[in-house]
């Protein structure tokens, strides 16, 4: 990736509606065509055993292998949607983050950014009171496994550097551009956080790959 030339940066924030909506429009694109494949496959397979079974109501086996067929395509679908709701349940937890956007002209780097900390009300909460702790007959007592405050020095996730070209699919929808690594991941850049000129340079950016 070049870096010489940078385009614009801009932070960013995900809404979790948007996000369901995204991973929907990346199902629907690259999912359901593979689902409604074997569908088709799995379902033809049914029929001809439906047409065994009817010849020969007494063919066991006829009637196991339809089941079998109309399980799998069942399984396919459900497990789609189980994905989604799934992916929905931990999204949940860092609903909050923040992104950095650097766009470049041959790609993107995308770094998260610090969680705003959640506002400290006036009322001191109540705390327990802590067990005293035992000493040994040496006087080392025991060690704490976990402290309660975390390190200060956290390290912050490494940012993600995409270079457009092969394997990198750029789609733009209504509301988000999606970053799509082939059989990796995606990323969502929402619209709401860039202005009209931003989101004209992006389309135009995108659409030439």
């Amino acid at each position: 990736m070049n870096k010489d030339k940078k385009l614009m940066q801009r932070s960013y924030h995900i809404p979790l509606p948007m996000f369901d909506e995204a991973f929907r429009c990346f199902q629907k694109k690259y999912v359901f065509p593979g689902n409604i494949v074997i569908s088709i496959i799995f379902l033809v397979l049914a029929a001809d055993f439906i047409y065994a079974a009817v010849k020969d109501n007494t063919n066991t086996t006829a009637y196991l292998l339809i089941a079998i067929c109309i399980g799998m395509v069942l399984i396919r679908w459900y497990r789609t949607f189980k994905l989604r709701r799934s992916v929905h349940e931990a999204l949940k937890e860092v609903e909050q983050d923040l992104y950095e956007l650097t766009v470049y002209e041959d790609g993107v780097v995308i770094r998260t950014e610090d969680a705003p900390k959640p506002e400290q009300t006036d009322q001191p909460e109540e705390q327990e009171a802590e067990p005293e702790q035992e000493e040994s007959a040496d006087g080392s007592g025991f060690q704490q496994l976990f402290p309660e405050e975390p390190p200060e020095d956290e390290e912050q996730p490494a940012p993600t550097e995409i270079t457009f070209g092969t394997g990198v699919k750029l789609l733009e929808y209504p509301e988000f551009f999606m970053i799509y690594l082939v059989r990796a991941n995606f990323y969502i850049i929402p619209k709401k956080d860039f202005s009209d000129d931003e989101i004209k340079q992006l389309s135009e950016l995108f659409s030439k790959y």
